[in-house]
């Protein structure tokens, strides 16, 4: 099938949501706001793909910034199955990316910015030093330096704009902080990733030629999930689209933005509805969950929304597990009795997902889980791999290929090539380049086919055979290139930790694993089954939520994307008499 037809046949996909349709063939600045399980990245996908096939002529193309890798691997899937790979007239990846592969590099040789030509990303270490040295510098005494840079970081995602009068007039001695740690930086050649949007806004605001020649390259910007994007992003979108003449296509949902501690603010995206030179469109449908769900989900947010479920949808199904003791006893019921009670209901176990909210609690259920025997993987902070990583998830599908994948193409070794490209060299590659990168992956995994090593063994010789020498010669400052070596650590045979390669790829026979998630991880993700643990009093809200308005207003907004992650079933499990008080409003919402 041609891309002309995938598009059309993408198109009349939507067609019996007027929302979607109206969004898809939106020509102006358009805002949509997309409730749970409502089809956005369906509806920014096919948005795309009409704009680059109607409104838009070679060599032009767009741009697509979201939140991190993982979802910028998620949207360039959803892209390739309508004929648009990433990199050809499509630019796809997070906000930090598109600064450096975008702005910084091809043009911080043209305007002063401090930078050398061969400028470097810094690394945790040197970064933890610059601090040290700033602190010294501009503050002194025997304070902590790193707890009065936690502040230090806020001002600085929050104030992008620094000719601002809140710059100097709001905790001067921050942003004398601020400047000597990036002076300390700059003495040695380097930036950190909080730098890559400043910088690129910084270069753009002071030198329109910038901003024209991004225009002429991205007619259009796309952004997804703009309520986790912050204040660089938001300066961006200001200077790009309503004053560079770039068009605007943003997706997102206040009732979801749960990261406000890396710098997210929901009333970014809700100041955009509220232009009146942009068109907003919402999305009322949730094609994912059961019209149970749908109701309690609204009792679970506290707010009215005029979401409903898709016509002829399951009802879906809630349950309430109280438990006579604390966490472990709760993890440990949730092992012995809720994951087989849903077993026996006819969930699988690769569909359901235990979510929490921090990754200790992970450790509870995880121990839980092997004394019942039960196989699971985790997405949290001590997972093997690290989900928002495009290394992570290359290697996961080099295994897949080598123990078998490489019979049915799955994964084809185009895609494979590419992914290497792109960690490797980011956006512009040299045909010898890729010749090269090429004859090196594909000789190692032939060596690797049918390998009896398990996953420990494979991993050194990937780290020491390709990583080795492609960070050597790496263009793409982004990559985190220690991903490898995290994955070797946590496959330590010594510790008991190694498994089997065809673990790692997930193609052992009958390896279905539930799935262990913070409510953080979980967001974007959707499941059968899901199993919200620690649903107590005390933890939700904590006694830190409850310090302020504002933190307590997202830990709603985090207890509301738990509850909207199920296609089917929603088990709520806290101690007996010490529920959260938002668990009954979600049971009086489901009986309506």
């Amino acid at each position: 099938m041609s891309s002309s037809q995938q598009l059309l046949s993408a198109i009349n996909e939507l067609s019996t949501n007027p929302e979607q349709v109206a969004a898809v063939r939106e020509t102006g600045h358009c805002v949509v706001l997309a409730g749970p399980g409502s089809g956005k990245t369906k509806t920014l996908t096919t948005a795309m793909a009409r704009a680059l096939s109607d409104d838009i002529i070679e060599p032009r193309g767009v741009a697509c910034i979201t939140y991190n890798n993982e979802c910028a691997i998620e949207l360039e899937t959803r892209l390739a199955r309508l004929g648009i790979e990433s990199g050809d007239r499509a630019f796809i990846g997070t906000v930090h990316g598109f600064a450096l592969s975008q702005v910084i590099a091809p043009y911080a040789r043209c305007v002063p910015i401090g930078l050398p030509a061969e400028f470097q990303v810094a690394t945790r270490a040197q970064t933890r030093a610059a601090v040290e040295a700033a602190y010294a510098t501009a503050i002194g005494g025997s304070d902590d330096p790193h707890r009065r840079w936690n502040f230090a970081s806020e001002k600085r995602r929050r104030d992008v704009d620094r000719s601002r009068p809140d710059w100097l007039g709001r905790n001067p001695e921050l942003a004398v902080f601020i400047e000597a740690y990036e002076n300390e930086l700059r003495r040695q050649g380097l930036i950190d990733f909080d730098d890559m949007p400043l910088l690129a806004y910084r270069m753009i605001k002071e030198h329109d030629w910038i901003r024209d020649a991004l225009h002429a390259r991205f007619p259009v910007l796309f952004v997804d999930e703009y309520q986790d994007l912050g204040h660089a992003l938001h300066e961006l979108v200001l200077l790009l689209c309503f004053g560079g003449g770039i068009r605007l296509f943003a997706v997102g949902d206040s009732d979801q933005s749960i990261y406000g501690f890396t710098g997210a603010n929901p009333e970014l995206l809700d100041s955009l509805t509220q232009r009146c030179d942009v068109r907003t469109i919402r999305l009322r449908f949730n094609y994912r969950s059961g019209g149970k769900i749908v109701r309690a989900s609204l009792g679970a947010l506290g707010e009215e929304r005029d979401y409903r479920e898709a016509e002829g949808a399951p009802e879906g199904e809630l349950t309430f597990w109280p438990v006579t003791l604390g966490l472990d006893v709760q993890a440990q019921a949730i092992a012995d009795t809720v994951i087989p009670d849903l077993e026996k209901r006819g969930f699988a176990l690769d569909e359901i997902a235990v979510l929490y909210r921090a990754a200790y609690l992970g450790d509870k259920i995880a121990e839980a889980l092997k004394r019942a025997g039960t196989p699971f993987v985790r997405s949290d902070g001590n997972a093997l791999v690290r989900r928002s990583s495009r290394l992570s998830r290359f290697i996961e599908d080099c295994a897949r290929w080598v123990v078998g994948g490489w019979k049915s193409a799955d994964p084809r070794y185009s895609r494979l090539l590419q992914q290497a490209l792109k960690i490797v060299y980011g956006a512009q590659v040299r045909p010898d380049e890729e010749q090269l990168l090429s004859d090196q992956l594909i000789g190692f995994l032939q060596a690797t086919i049918n390998s009896s090593d398990t996953t420990h063994t494979w991993l050194q010789l990937f780290d020491s055979e390709l990583i080795a020498h492609w960070r050597t010669i790496a263009r793409n400052a982004e990559q985190e290139w220690e991903v490898c070596a995290e994955m070797i650590r946590n496959t330590d045979p010594v510790a008991d930790l190694d498994i089997p390669l065809a673990h790692l790829a997930g193609r052992l026979e009958g390896t279905g694993r539930v799935n262990l998630s913070t409510l953080h991880s979980a967001k974007g993700r959707e499941f059968d089954a899901v199993v919200m643990y620690g649903v107590n009093a005390s933890d939700f809200p904590s006694q830190r939520d409850r310090q302020s308005t504002v933190a307590l207003r997202e830990a709603r907004r985090l207890f509301y994307v738990g509850v909207t992650r199920p296609r089917r079933e929603l088990a709520m499990v806290y101690q007996e008499h010490h529920h959260s008080p938002w668990v009954k409003e979600l049971f009086d919402r489901s009986q309506k």
